[in-house]
């Protein structure tokens, strides 16, 4: 038969599963706790990441869209320059025939006048014009694909 096991024997084995058995619930709920605050971390450095290159997107420049920008300010400039030179060229024929044409004095300067008047009209136009796609170039910010 087997020997009797002392009373204070049972209250310590009895004592020690129970509180083996609470113990696992808090390593549980500690555990659970820890891996909660690394995916808050991990959650915070790809905001952190996130942010990071969008604050790069507007304060640098894409070497693309500056290419891009370039060339159409160049092509605009350039079609402006063109229209202005042909007007130019057109003033002084009318110039010419004014000058070899007798005529009334104060209709040929009107006619001159009025050429000129378009000519610097045109270029006006065309500085606005370049002055609006600068203005719209800058305040809007890179699109990354």
């Amino acid at each position: 038969m087997a020997d009797a096991v002392d009373l204070q024997v049972k209250d310590a084995l009895t004592i020690s599963n129970v509180k083996t058995v609470a113990e696992a619930g808090s390593v549980a709920m500690a555990n659970l706790f820890q891996h909660q605050t690394n995916h808050a971390r991990r959650l915070d450095m790809l905001a952190e990441a996130h942010v990071g290159k969008v604050l790069n997107n507007f304060a640098g420049i894409d070497p693309n869209e500056a290419v891009a920008t370039s060339k159409l300010f160049k092509g605009e400039a350039d079609s402006g320059i063109s229209s202005l030179l042909a007007q130019l060229a057109s003033g002084q024929v009318g110039a010419k025939i004014a000058q070899s044409t007798p005529g009334d004095v104060g209709v040929e300067i009107a006619k001159l006048s009025a050429v000129v008047a378009g000519v610097q009209a045109q270029f006006g136009g065309l500085v606005a014009s370049l002055q609006q796609m600068i203005k719209g170039a800058q305040s809007t910010p890179p699109v990354t694909p």
